[in-house]
């Protein structure tokens, strides 16, 4: 007969090392949300092209001379983000734009 309850201290210390391993989850009831932002390059020249939501700078990426491109801005920190742009070479810089983003409506920033 002990050798029938030999089960019971194996699982409760299993499940103490379980519980000891979880880690936090943060649970969303939806999709985040997303801003379209466009980016007008009126220079000659093409850019790299950034923003800042109060975490830290992010690229969102190189914008062609005399072109425009389309990005999304997946759950930002904050809805008000600086814009900046800087030639592929690094030697100028452009901005901050202020932007305040609005879900299903595209911002636009134009750099001259």
């Amino acid at each position: 007969m002990p050798a029938r309850n030999g089960w019971a201290p194996a699982l409760a210390a299993t499940l103490l090392l379980c519980s000891a391993c979880a880690r936090a989850v943060e649970v969303r009831s939806g999709p985040a949300p997303t801003y379209p932002v466009e980016i007008r390059n009126t220079l000659s020249e093409d850019i790299i092209v950034a923003y800042d939501d109060g975490s830290g700078p992010r690229t969102l990426g190189t914008v062609r001379a005399s072109g425009s491109e389309r990005y999304i801005i997946a759950a930002p920190r904050a809805i008000t983000v600086l814009i900046t742009g800087r030639s592929a070479r690094g030697e100028r810089s452009w901005g901050p734009y202020n932007v305040q983003l609005q879900a299903g409506a595209t911002q636009t920033v134009t750099i001259r």
